[in-house]
């Protein structure tokens, strides 16, 4: 049976099936929540239609009460799939950058001109080392301040926590030192042996755990979802995986290495995306690396080449240092030593802009790759 009847606050006709009688919903056109009414006058709803005109008979045949069965497509409660650009939860509207046209927010794509938009497909394309690069210095530019911030606040964090593990290590090293003083010398090395993985594991706990909510915080500014400082906070559900990847990874790539270093490099551009997949697509730890070979594939000279460009840029400074220091006269000393402080100043400072520049590059790279 069908119930069809119009929304209290902007009167658009809707229509569903009687099963869904007595169900709150929001209205797929102005988002207000409404009571889809009972088909049955013995159940008493607030449906909005207190006022309803009932005089005039209508004909069985032409009434939304009339027992017909309705489109599974028709009904805005149907229990099935929808496009996210479909959706009356797409929220308001944005122009696309390509033709102009107004569609829904986070749509994966344009409607009007089939322009692929920030939600993007789960498959891979061939990127190009310029429009990396220019995508990346716009998002850069028009955000300057949130990403060299994320990035300070991580190194803070890391050092605090850092002081912290060594502090408590320290104390139960000490603790430990005194209650085997007198114990066997084997013992006294286990407990070292012990002592220094436990700390590197914590350590780089660490290191990890705000590496995904830096690169978390970055996948969504580079996907216009205007993300908070409190996204570095949000690695915890992936981190065991992260561990685990990392050093499947690391192993993977140090036996490259040993063998004449290109299965190494080889190892590295193929499976470099695994952090992104785990944060964007929650993939179990094995899924990540298939994936990464996926998305990789035909990308990986692409990449090559924008590591030699990046590696090229952060040898600069090492360059104007061995460049000041081979021309520098030292008559006093003093002014060797201010062409040194201003010279490790500038160091200092290109790296700060460096480094969250080259976290960035990675994190567009990725976007790219998977249509994002």
């Amino acid at each position: 049976m069908t119930i069809e009847f119009s929304c209290s606050h902007c009167n658009k006709v809707l229509k569903t099936s009687d099963d869904k009688a007595g169900r709150r919903a929001k209205c797929p056109q102005c988002g207000e929540p409404i009571l889809v009414p009972a088909a049955d006058p013995s159940v008493q709803t607030d449906d909005g239609f207190d006022g309803f005109d009932t005089e005039a008979p209508v004909p069985e045949g032409q009434s939304f009460l009339a027992e017909q069965p309705v489109r599974e497509e028709d009904s805005f409660l149907v229990e099935r799939p929808v496009r996210e650009e479909d959706s009356f939860l797409a929220g308001n509207q944005i122009d696309c950058p390509m033709c102009g046209e107004s569609i829904p927010a986070g749509s994966k794509r344009c409607q009007h001109c089939g322009e692929t938009l920030q939600k993007g497909e789960w498959v891979s394309r061939k990127i190009k080392v310029g429009e990396v690069f220019s995508r990346t210095w716009e998002v850069y530019k028009a955000n300057l301040g949130s990403i060299i911030g994320i990035h300070v606040i991580a190194y803070v964090l890391y050092v605090v926590g850092a002081m912290a593990v060594f502090m408590v290590l320290g104390a139960i090293g000490f603790a430990g030192a005194l209650m085997l003083a007198q114990a066997d010398q084997g013992l006294m090395i286990v407990g070292v042996i012990v002592f220094y993985i436990l700390a590197i594991l914590l350590i780089y706990s660490i290191v990890f755990y705000l590496m995904l909510g830096v690169i978390n915080f970055l996948l969504k500014l580079v996907k216009n979802e205007y993300p908070g400082i409190g996204e570095i906070f949000s690695g915890g559900p992936f981190l065991g995986r992260m561990i685990l990847c990392s050093i499947v990874f690391l192993l993977a790539y140090t036996a490259g290495l040993i063998c004449l270093i290109i299965p190494g490099l080889i190892v590295a551009f193929m499976f470099w995306p695994y952090a992104y997949l785990l944060i964007d697509r929650n993939l179990p730890g094995i899924d990540a690396f298939t994936e990464s070979r996926k998305i990789t594939d035909g990308n990986k000279l692409t990449m090559f080449l924008i590591y030699l460009i990046m590696t090229g840029i952060t040898m600069v400074p090492y360059v104007l240092m061995l460049a000041t220091m081979a021309g520098m006269q030292q008559p006093g000393g003093q002014a060797s030593a201010l062409g040194v402080l201003i010279l490790f100043g500038f160091m200092a400072l290109f790296y700060l802009l460096l480094i969250p520049f080259s976290m960035l590059l990675g994190t567009v790279s990725y976007a790219e790759m998977t249509y994002q």
